[in-house]
Parts: C-alpha cells; structure tokens; sequence
C-alpha cells in the first residue's frame, strides 16, 4: 500500500500542537482522504504523552461500525469495544467506538459506566454535528472543555461549517491539520470532477428552509415532475450511462418515482432509503454491479465507501455548503492504495467522477451547485471541464484582469465580453476595505485579502494576508522586513485594524504613503518607471496613460503583483 505522506503530516501537525498546548483541535480532510486512519495512528502517537484510552464518537451506525472496523485493523481484533444500541462496550476497552444517540441521550445512564479519569482522549467524527445537545451531554461528562483538562479533543471533518448559527469554535480551539479536495486531486489520491450543469424550467422560489436547506416535503412536491424526472434520466444516458451511479433524492416519493423513470426505458436501477427493510440487499446489489442505478435519499452522505461510483447525479436541490460535498464525495474516492499519480496505464482504474447537476430556477440566487466545491461562482456551467481545470482558467483570468468581477459568470465563453466591458485601469477597492482600512486591500484570488509592500532598500518587498479560517475566525499573516507575525481575530473588521497598525509600526513613511489610498502624489500623471512596470505586467493591452493619474498606475501595478504574490 502507497505511503500517504499527508496523513503523517495530520498525525505530525496534531501531537506538535498538542504539545504547544492546543489541546482542543480540529482536522479537516476532504471525504475519501483516510480521516480514520489518521485518529487511528494517534492512538499509538499520542501513547506516550496520554496513555489511556480513547473515545471516538459519531452520530450513524455505518460510521460507529466503519470506524471500528479500521481501529481494529490498526490495533488488533480486541483493540475496540461498540457501544451503540444492543451493543455494549466493556469499560476497560482501549478503543471504544460509540454512537451519539446512545451515550448522548439525555436522561442515560451508560455515560456512568465509564472512568472518565482514564479516556484521555476524543475523537468525533464528521464533527459538524458537534455542538448539538446530545454532543455536549458526552463532552461535559468527561470534562474535557474544562480550562484545565489535558484530555485531546479532535474534531474530524471534511466539512466544518455550520447551518444552525453555532460556530464550531465554541467547541474547538484552532484547525491543526487542512488537506483539501483540490489539493486530494492534484496529488493523485482522489478522482477528478467533470462537472454537467443540467437546467430545468422548475422554480424553486417560494420552498419553505428548514436547518438550513430546502424543506424536504415542499421540494419534492415542487420538483417530482414527470418532466423534469426525464430529463434527469435523458442526461444520464447522454452523459453517465456506463457508469456506476448514485442519484440523490428528496424524499421516499422522490427517489421512487425518479427509479421508475430510469426503470422505464430498461435501466436496472434500485431506490432505497433510511428505513428501508432492504437496504443492505439494495446496497449489496449495486456494490456487487446487479443494478447500475441506485436512487437515495436520506442514505450515502457519510459513512459510505464503494470506490466504483463513477457518476453522481444531484436530483435534489441544496442550499447546503455541507451536504453538497458529502453527495459529490461518494464518488471521487479510489480504492485503498490507488494513486492516479502511479496508476496512469491501468484501465481498472477509475479516473474521473462525473457530476450531474440538475439546476432549476431560482430569484434569490442561494443554491448552492458543484462548482462551488472549487470556489468557483454558483452561476458558472464547466460544461463537462474538469473542476481543477475550471479552477485555473478562472484563476488565470483574475490574475490577467484584476478590475474584472467575474463572481457572476456563467460561461467562460462569455468572460470576453465581461471583460472588454471593464474600464481596466480604474480599479475598484471592495466596498469593506473602503470602511475599515485607509490602506490598499486586494481580494485575494486564494481567499480574504492582500497587500503588497515595496521594497524598502535591500529589503524584500513586504505580503500581508488576511483570510477567514474554516473555523469562522479572521487569521493574518505577515512578513515584512523578513520578520513574520501572526494574529486571530473574531472578525474580519479587527483583523484588518490590527494588519494596519503591524504595517503603520514596522514600514517607513514613505512606504506607507504608497500604500495609502489616498495619498496626495497620487493625483500627479504617471511616471515614466509606472508605464514601464504596467506595459510589462499587461503586455497585451493599451492604456491610455495621458488619462491615468499616478494613484491609478499604482493601485494597478499594486493589484497585479499582489494578485501575483504567493509568499
């Protein structure tokens, strides 16, 4: 089996931060990436330092008893004990993996089995879910969020944001460990994305939310139509067919009439749901290659491993940041061992996942569709690119027109025309940084905003960057006259007070003139040293330098190289 060095490194990141006193972490892998395997090699890294035994709590049975089965392939047959329904765990068990209903219950009692003196360590899967009551009820129990505990609490996810308002720092401290999806494709160790944007003339405006998404009832209602049912099936055949293939669902009546749709013109296909009396057998005939087709709903959004997905059809509509990726994730995972990195000539190997994505109508703009994984605009249709592909090209063409919005693009093909409708030499600042700074913020293409410093003798130039953690916090980072800083803010408006006041202190006058907005000299006319740097960083476009004034040469200057800087 190929060595996966970032799963040492999320081993390695968590002790190191253990030992400089996080004791309340968070890890956040991309779905198919190993987050147990790495929880699980920390049992026997952490030996030395907490000794006793470790607690790993999830809220299905599929995770409970998946987890399980991966401890005790790392720790021997007698390494872990289940405590989840019928299943009891002895109280001495070195691993116990324990499902969130039954010990987080209120009112229970299998919480006072256990010598909580001796689990010095906890691990919760799929951690999102963390801040809810049942949660808490274990977490308070073994003491772990008092000031003074030295019990390890990691928290897992792929996913950490939120949809019910509670952040999760108020349950962890710092993210240890980021190991992306974007990052989990270009090195090989999941699929990439080929992403089909189907358009339906169903109207979602007036569906009722309810946790943070769709109400289920009133979507399915609104989107289980005969028409729209085949036209999710007459995209499949045009773009999935060959493929084994999940479709997600809104509800029972859903899932069923869609299965019908797809039974009807001779696919073998299952619909199956939580309750199911048959689910395992309609999950082992699809695994097994009996049906091409499965149709689910409440069903494979975590805690469900089948390598041979290949197409993912997203039937149901969300406005979920964290279900989207869960659904997608079913199908960018390779079998264990399997790096596209090694594997380039073998044809067992599945090299990409494709994604149907049937998008219907909507005023308020709040979907959420598969481009967004990459951070790309919810409007923008890759039309059967790879999202990695689709990612650089829109990147390219930031960085190649830093004037230019391109968060409502729909088509590439139409940048063009966004592009040449842009006067590219009046460059907009974003309307927060003009309320919080005096200073010259960019938006950052890699996330939250930057600021380049000139260069103050031999000194290299100076980068600040401030950027929104996984976690809802405000991180900056900083390096000016080789001296780096680091700071966390609540917010994004204290964050960038405090970068102003690091800059104002650590840079020279005449530095910081260059970097304010508004200073005087910048209504003087371009300079001959401003047209050169300009005529090189935009070699393909003419400017009209006798309407430029020096300000506007430097904001663009400044804009490019920021955009450019990756220090």
């Amino acid at each position: 089996m190929l060595e996966r060095i970032y799963q040492n490194d999320a081993v390695n990141a968590s002790v190191t931060a253990y030992d400089n006193g996080t004791r309340r972490q968070l890890l956040v892998m991309a779905t198919g990436t190993g987050k147990t395997h790495v929880f699980g090699r920390l049992y026997g890294e952490m030996k030395s330092r907490l000794p006793g035994q470790m607690l790993v709590i999830a809220h299905t049975d599929e995770l409970v008893k998946q987890n399980a089965h991966v401890l005790r392939y790392l720790h021997g047959p007698n390494s872990v004990g289940l405590e989840m329904g019928t299943y009891t765990a002895e109280p001495t068990s070195p691993i116990i993996s324990a499902s969130v209903q039954t010990l987080g219950r209120k009112g229970t009692t299998r919480l006072d089995k256990f010598n909580w003196n001796n689990i010095d360590k906890i691990v919760v899967d799929e951690a999102h879910h963390s801040t809810t009551d049942a949660y808490r009820r274990i977490l308070d129990k073994s003491g772990v969020l008092e000031p003074t505990s030295r019990t390890l609490l990691l928290g897992v996810t792929a996913t950490p944001q939120r949809t019910d308002g509670i952040a999760l720092d108020t349950l962890y401290e710092r993210v240890v460990y980021l190991y992306p999806i974007r990052k989990a494709i270009e090195e090989g160790w999941l699929v990439d994305i080929r992403g089909y944007r189907v358009r339906t003339d169903t109207s979602l405006d007036g569906v009722s939310k309810s946790s943070g998404d769709y109400a289920l009832g009133e979507l399915s209602e609104r989107i289980n139509t005969p028409q729209r049912n085949q036209q999710i099936v007459e995209a499949w055949k045009r773009l999935g067919e060959g493929r084994k293939t999940v479709v997600y669902c809104a509800n029972i009546q859903h899932t069923q009439a869609v299965a019908e749709e797809f039974r009807r013109v001779g696919i073998k296909t299952d619909f199956v749901f939580g309750e199911d009396p048959e689910r395992e057998d309609k999950l082992r005939r699809h695994r097994n290659g009996t049906t091409d087709v499965l149709c689910v709903c409440g069903l494979l959004i975590e805690g469900y491993d089948d390598p041979s997905i290949a197409c993912v059809v997203l039937a149901r509509p969300t406005q979920s940041v964290i279900l989207l990726p869960q659904m997608v994730g079913r199908g960018t995972r390779l079998e264990d061992g399997v790096n596209l990195k090694d594997h380039e000539f073998m044809e067992r190997v599945k090299r990409n996942l494709i994604v149907i994505d049937i998008v219907d109508a909507t005023v308020n703009g709040s979907l959420v569709t598969l481009p967004t994984l990459m951070g790309l605009p919810t409007t923008l249709d890759v039309e059967g690119r790879s999202l990695i592909a689709a990612a650089d090209a829109l990147e390219a063409l930031q960085e190649e027109h830093p004037g230019v919005d391109f968060s409502k693009l729909e088509r590439f093909d139409d940048a063009k025309t966004l592009i040449e409708s842009v006067d590219m030499f009046q460059v907009k600042f974003p309307e927060e940084v003009k309320e919080n700074s005096e200073l010259t913020w960019f938006r950052a293409v890699c996330g939250g905003y930057k600021m380049l410093l000139p260069k103050e003798g031999v000194e290299r130039a100076g980068l600040v960057h401030i950027y929104e953690n996984t976690l809802g916090q405000w991180e900056l980072d900083g390096e000016i006259k080789g001296e780096t800083f680091h700071g966390i803010r609540a917010s994004f408006e204290e964050a960038i007070k405090v970068s102003d006041e690091q800059i104002r202190k650590r840079v020279s006058s005449r530095t910081l003139s260059c970097v304010l907005r508004e200073a005087k000299w910048k209504n003087n006319p371009v300079t001959r040293g401003q047209r050169k740097m300009i005529e090189r960083l935009f070699p393909h476009k003419n400017f009209a330098f006798d309407q430029m004034s020096a300000g506007q040469a430097s904001h663009l200057i400044a804009e490019r190289l920021t955009r450019k800087a990756t220090r």
